[in-house]
């Protein structure tokens, strides 16, 4: 046991080896030589040990080279620090000689993580380029990212070739970085919600004066896509930067986006593709949400209640899809053991806006306590097939129900731009029933 043990690591260290010294060339020659090997090993009767000499002595010399001389140069590549999932980025990579380059032909090898599942891929992973003497050279490869979440990349290395392009030198390695895929998103150009104002105790000091009842309690720093009319023109002139009012507000409209994260363990391909999917629908939402003048509170429903705010100047999109790019599903139902701290939230809250995997009576039950707090609800299924319960029991008093399937997400993320592509769905599902 202990001797398959020690085998199986010293195998994939020779498999390591064997992809990272050699070029395709140098396999190839490799191979040759150890098939000229076995067919020569009667020197009396063949002549073949011949070409087995002249084979293994090219294949010696080259080794000899990648051994003992390493690439004198250093290796500059920024990875973008968030993508999308799905679209292709172009990625640089700068290569600087430190001296005269004793061997001009460098291969330059994009690595990513470990493991079975490839969440990202370089095109081409692995490319020749030149090296002139005090010449910086540039390589360009594309990153194609396949699914969100937060990856760490170990950096790209550089190999020098030896004049026959058989064997590779030890690497010269970039630092390794990380990298954050953003689930991919549609832009709506509307989304409807019942809206109305509640009294916020305290009011949300930071912010921009839409609201009723303001009252200015001091300036600040000016951020990207605050109103020009909150420009505080004396303390720019005072401060040399830009400075806007702050204000503080006691009734505003506030919208609770809930996302349910149960997937049970034994779940089939199609949960999995729901749960991606309404991944992507509360991200189009928040996207259309953080341009308007709402607070939006996203709120992911599982073990840990997830919590981020945004809107009207107190957090960027880029907020919002950190959390929703890490996010993974919950093998325990959520809304029984969450409810008890989301009530005491909810009931400052305007309209709740529901993202659910499917429609049973813990979830029915819930969404009816926050209605008898007197705040608005809207519901979206992203389900495969049919819901545990028949939601067109639902009545109108519960408020808006939508159901999509994740082939309507992807036809929508597929657009990129199709207008309140959730309004249109909703009505085409009404006219089948009718």
């Amino acid at each position: 046991m202990r001797k398959s043990t020690r085998t199986v690591p010293l195998l994939g260290k020779l498999v390591r080896t064997f992809q990272d010294r050699l070029t395709s060339r140098g396999r190839y020659l490799l191979c040759v030589v150890l098939i000229l090997g076995a067919a020569g090993l009667d020197t009396r009767r063949t002549q073949v040990f011949t070409l087995f000499a002249v084979a293994a002595a090219l294949f010696l010399v080259s080794c000899f080279w990648g051994l003992f001389l390493r690439p004198q140069v250093r290796l500059e590549c920024a990875l973008p620090r968030h993508v999308t999932a799905l679209q292709p980025v172009s990625v640089r990579a700068r290569i600087l000689p430190l001296g005269k380059p004793l061997l001009p032909d460098l291969q330059c090898s994009f690595l990513v993580p470990a493991g079975k599942l490839r969440p990202i891929s370089f095109h081409p992973h692995r490319l020749f380029t030149a090296l002139e003497a005090r010449q910086e050279t540039e390589v360009v490869v594309e990153l194609h990212p396949l699914r969100r979440g937060r990856y760490q990349l170990p950096g790209p290395t550089v190999r020098a070739a030896d004049p026959l392009r058989l064997v590779l030198t030890r690497p010269v390695a970039a630092p390794g970085q990380t990298i954050v895929v953003y689930p991919r998103f549609y832009s709506m150009e509307e989304f409807l919600v019942p809206s109305g104002r509640r009294y916020q105790p305290g009011g949300i000091p930071l912010a921009s004066n839409t609201a009723d009842a303001i009252e200015v309690v001091g300036t600040r720093e000016y951020r990207e896509g605050d109103p020009i009319k909150n420009i505080h023109w004396r303390s720019w002139a005072r401060r040399g930067e830009p400075v806007v009012k702050e204000f503080q507000e006691e009734y505003f409209a506030r919208i609770a986006l809930i996302l349910d994260t149960f997937v049970p363990e034994n779940a089939e391909p199609a949960d999995s593709q729901a749960f991606e999917a309404a991944i992507s629908v509360v991200a189009s939402i928040a996207d259309f949400f953080s341009r308007s003048e709402y607070i939006i509170d996203i709120l992911a429903a599982g073990p840990d209640i997830y919590e981020v705010s945004a809107g009207r100047s107190l957090a960027y999109l880029e907020n919002i899809l950190d959390v929703l790019a890490c996010l993974e599903p919950c093998a325990q139902p959520p809304f029984q053991g969450i409810a008890p701290a989301l009530f005491e939230k909810l009931g400052q809250i305007t309209t709740v806006v529901a993202v659910l995997l499917d429609w049973d009576e813990p979830r029915e039950t819930f969404l009816r306590r926050v209605k008898s707090l007197g705040t608005s609800v809207r519901v979206l299924v992203v389900r495969e097939r049919d819901t545990s319960h028949p939601w067109q029991d639902v009545g109108p008093e519960l408020g808006d129900f939508t159901l999509l399937s994740p082939q309507d997400v992807e036809r929508a993320l597929s657009a990129r731009g199709a207008a309140n592509i959730v309004s249109s769905l909703a009505s085409e599902v009404i006219a089948e029933m009718r």
